[in-house]
């Protein structure tokens, strides 16, 4: 990089990759704190690993933004290991899954008021239910500049099905996304976190080219289809997140 250039980049509160060869991904890279969030309510009767109030969610939020953290996309995850782009001194990755209405009418509020963007993972066995994302919150959250990825069609874990059995988990749900949003669909996250080698060769056939887990081992030769994640307690107070993501990888 241009050395004027990379003070600018510095200035700016960037951080600089270096350029590699096309394709070549940098596994040794330190990952970005990845948080996986999943239903969000005002008033939730426990606080925990899948349920956190609005209140402090939006305490948790407040926190990233006061300490200076930027939310980047999985796009920017991709280009950031693939030397191609730089990222924000302290990048996060805010997710949410399963496709919770709240998500739209709670959570998508409170990422606008510090101006954070968010991947959303749809299962799309609940397009339009009660309690679920709609079609056109959907299509709204990406207008908005979040990134919708997939899910799977009903949350099965992936690693006990046959090929057959997959495929039908991995490309309908693509394809109906990306009628929704008119975007392409390229990122997903396990349900469960699970997945094996046969795994990771499916989600390469059906065209993804991020996809997250929960803790397990990245794997070397698939970093960017195994991507770890924090899944935030409820009743974390902001300094127990921030603690976790400076601790959790």
């Amino acid at each position: 990089m241009n050395p004027i250039l990379k003070l600018l980049f510095i200035a700016a509160g960037f951080v600089p990759v270096k350029t590699a060869p096309t394709g070549y991904v940098q596994p040794y890279l330190k990952q970005v704190p990845v948080l996986a969030y999943h239903n969000i309510y005002k008033y939730p009767a426990h606080e925990n690993l899948l349920y956190i109030s609005e209140k402090k969610f939006a305490l948790q939020m407040k926190a990233l933004y006061d300490s200076g953290f930027h939310s980047i996309l999985p796009g920017d995850l991709e280009a950031y290991y693939n030397g191609k782009a730089v990222l924000p001194v302290k990048p996060v990755i805010i997710s949410f899954d399963d496709s919770h209405r709240e998500h739209y009418t709670l959570a998508a509020p409170i990422l606008k008021r510090y101006g954070f963007k968010a991947v959303f993972f749809v299962m799309t066995v609940t397009l339009d239910k009660k309690g679920f994302l709609t079609g056109g919150q959907i299509k709204q959250l990406a207008q908005q500049g979040h990134v919708i990825g997939a899910h799977t069609w009903d949350h099965p874990n992936l690693s006990h099905l046959q090929p057959k059995q997959m495929s039908r988990q991995l490309l309908p749900p693509k394809k109906m996304l990306e009628a929704i949003t008119g975007k392409q669909v390229d990122c997903f996250a396990y349900p469960f976190g699970a997945w094996d080698a046969q795994v990771l060769y499916e989600i390469q056939h059906a065209g993804y080219v991020t996809a997250f887990q929960l803790s397990d081992k990245i794997s070397n030769s698939h970093p960017l289809l195994t991507v770890r994640r924090i899944m935030v307690n409820g009743a974390w107070l902001p300094k127990h997140l921030l603690q976790q993501m400076e601790l959790g990888f």
